[in-house]
């Protein structure tokens, strides 16, 4: 893809007003067959746009959710953790696929100042989100489709709960690069199972090695963040509604029931596992 020139920005904070030509969004990208996308007015871009997917969004109302959920510092350690993976190379690009609102790529574009992200989601809710960082090209895209990037283009690839297309890791991920995934394990929010969260299927971290290893082998790293949150009904409401739930619950109910349950705290327990390309 070769971008088009910017435009103006929407709704800039007060950072991104001061940010420099180069580092805002594109007006839109036009890829090699010739074929253009132009950006929303919010900064992202739907390279969806006429192909469509048969998968559905999180909504916007979920992704409100989400973002409340980061805001409070649920997974703090998970975002303190990611971001102080190392980038040897100058001006890397760090991939986010499944960035939802981009909250974990705005935390590790911060903790390297030359540094670029894209920002990979089916949610254009999110994306509008994620293009706030003046260093992000949002991009609206169906993560089981081969990737809209050249081979070899990027030095860290982050995925957090997202769904994985790991040929695809292997193919756009520069030699030496780093790919990171992130898993829940068995205590994961367990005290919120009761209360609506849909339950964990199997052992998530054996089933994403065995996924990696054709292309990646074994991991170089696997290192579990642990901590517990406190919470309140509104909390615990926005932690279930912000998972596939939203797409079947209302947030209400689940608040009502979060109020009945009597829970004051939840147990982030993840495995960040570490791969080197």
């Amino acid at each position: 893809m070769t971008a088009r020139p910017p435009g103006p920005r929407v709704d800039e904070s007060a950072d991104d007003s001061i940010a420099s030509t180069k580092d805002r969004a594109p007006a839109g990208l036009i890829c090699p067959n010739g074929h253009s996308f132009d950006a929303a007015r919010q900064g992202y871009v739907n390279l969806l746009a006429g192909r469509g997917t048969r998968f559905t969004p999180d909504t916007a109302a979920m992704i409100m959710a989400r973002e409340r959920v980061h805001t409070a510092g649920v997974f703090a350690a998970l975002s303190d953790l990611l971001a102080q993976v190392k980038l040897p190379e100058p001006a890397p690009v760090v991939l986010d696929c499944g960035a939802g609102t981009g909250h974990y790529l705005h935390q590790v574009l911060d903790a390297h100042p030359d540094s670029r992200g894209i920002a990979l989601d089916l949610s254009t809710a999110g994306l509008k989100r994620a293009a706030r960082h003046p260093r992000t090209l949002a991009l609206a895209w169906d993560l089981w489709q081969p990737l809209p990037l050249l081979d070899d283009s990027v030095n860290l690839l982050i995925g957090v709960f997202a769904p994985r297309h790991v040929s695809e890791y292997a193919r756009v991920l520069k030699p030496g690069g780093t790919a990171v995934v992130v898993t829940p394990r068995r205590g994961h929010l367990a005290e919120l199972r009761e209360t609506g969260l849909l339950g964990m299927q199997g052992e998530k971290l054996d089933q994403l090695r065995s996924q990696m290893a054709p292309s990646f082998g074994a991991p170089e790293s696997t290192q579990q963040v642990l901590s517990e949150v406190p919470v309140d009904p509104n909390l615990v409401a926005d932690l279930i509604f912000m998972g596939p739930a939203g797409h079947h619950r209302q947030h209400t109910e689940l608040r009502a029931k979060a109020e009945r349950s009597g829970v004051s705290h939840i147990t982030v327990d993840l495995d960040v596992s570490l791969w080197r390309g």
